[in-house]
C-alpha cells in the first residue's frame, strides 16, 4: 500500500471537497486522504466541477471504486476494480480525466460550430428529431445515500441501482416538500406496462440518521419503450425527463435533457 498523503483540497474562492464513503468496508484515513488528494487536483484544474462523490467497496480480494462527478452541464460516472484500493483510485481518476477531456473537446466543437454559422432549420421546414447524445451507466447505492444526494443537489430526479435489493429505484420531485420513490412491484412481459409501488416521502425528514417519513402510497405504470421512443414522447409532452422500461436494457431507465440542451440516457450496466 502507498504511504499516507495529506493535502488541502481547495480551489480559488471555494472549499469543496470530494465526499468519500464506504460500502462493506471501513474507509481508513489514508484511503480517504489519498482519494481526496487525487480527485482534489482534478477539481482544482476544472472549476466547472462542483460535486464529486466516491464510494469504496471491498469484497474479498475485489477492491472497487466508483466516482460520480457533477458540474455545469455534465454528469459523469466511472468505476474501477483491482486487488488494491489505491490502484483502483489511480485508474478511476485516470478514467475520469479522459471523460472530462472528451467533454471539453465536445463542448469546443459545439462552440466553434455555433460561432461558424447560424442554425438553419432542416429543408422543407421540418423539425429535427431529438437525439440522445450521452449515455451514462446507473450508479449502485443505498436508498438513504440516494435520498441525501438528491436533496443536497436539488435534483429533479435520481435513478440508481438499490444496493440492498439490486433493483432499479427512481426518485423524483413530486409535490412541494416531498420526494416520490418508485420501487418495482410487478414486471411482466414487454406487452404489458410494468407496475411500480410509489412511496411519497417527506423531504424535510430526510437525514443520515433516520428513515424518512412516509406520507402516502400508490402505484405507477411504466411503459416499455426504446430510448428513442421515450425521448420523443418526453419532448412531445414538453417534459424534462421520462422514466420508462427500456426494451434494449430490459430494465428501467430514464431519458432527460441536460442544462446545456443535450439529451441523455441513464440505464443499467449490461
Amino acid at each position: 500500500m502507498k504511504s499516507e498523503k495529506k493535502a488541502a483540497i481547495t480551489r480559488a474562492g471555494n472549499s469543496i471537497q470530494p465526499t468519500v464513503t464506504g460500502r462493506h468496508v471501513d474507509v481508513t484515513n489514508s484511503m480517504k486522504e489519498y482519494a481526496r488528494e487525487k480527485l482534489g487536483r482534478v477539481m482544482r484544474e476544472r472549476p466547472h466541477l462542483n460535486e464529486v462523490h466516491v464510494i469504496m467497496d471491498v469484497e474479498k480480494y475485489r477492491h472497487r471504486l466508483e466516482v460520480a462527478a457533477r458540474g455545469k452541464n455534465l454528469d459523469l460516472f466511472c468505476k474501477e476494480e483491482t486487488d488494491d484500493m489505491y490502484t483502483s483510485i489511480d485508474r478511476a481518476v485516470a478514467k475520469l480525466e479522459r471523460q472530462l477531456l472528451k467533454f471539453k473537446e465536445r463542448h469546443l466543437r459545439k462552440t466553434t460550430k455555433a460561432h461558424a454559422a447560424p442554425h438553419a432549420p432542416p429543408p422543407g421546414g421540418e423539425t429535427a428529431e431529438p437525439v440522445i447524445a450521452l449515455r451514462f451507466p446507473m450508479k449502485p447505492m443505498f436508498l438513504n445515500e440516494a435520498l441525501l444526494q438528491m436533496k443536497a443537489g436539488s435534483h429533479l430526479f435520481f435513478i440508481f441501482l438499490n444496493a440492498d435489493s439490486e433493483q432499479v429505484n427512481f426518485l423524483f420531485q413530486g409535490r412541494e416538500g416531498a420526494i416520490s420513490l418508485l420501487i418495482p412491484k410487478k414486471i411482466r412481459g414487454m406487452d404489458k406496462d410494468a407496475t411500480f409501488s410509489v412511496r411519497v416521502l417527506s423531504e424535510e425528514s430526510v437525514s443520515p440518521d433516520a428513515r424518512p417519513k412516509l406520507l402516502e402510497k400508490g402505484l405507477h405504470a411504466a411503459p416499455w419503450e426504446s430510448p428513442e421512443d421515450a425521448l420523443a414522447a418526453m419532448v412531445a409532452a414538453g417534459g424534462k425527463f421520462r422514466f420508462f422500461m427500456n426494451t434494449e436494457a430490459e430494465n428501467a431507465s430514464v431519458v432527460y435533457q441536460q442544462i446545456g440542451g443535450d439529451y441523455a440516457l441513464i440505464e443499467p450496466m449490461r
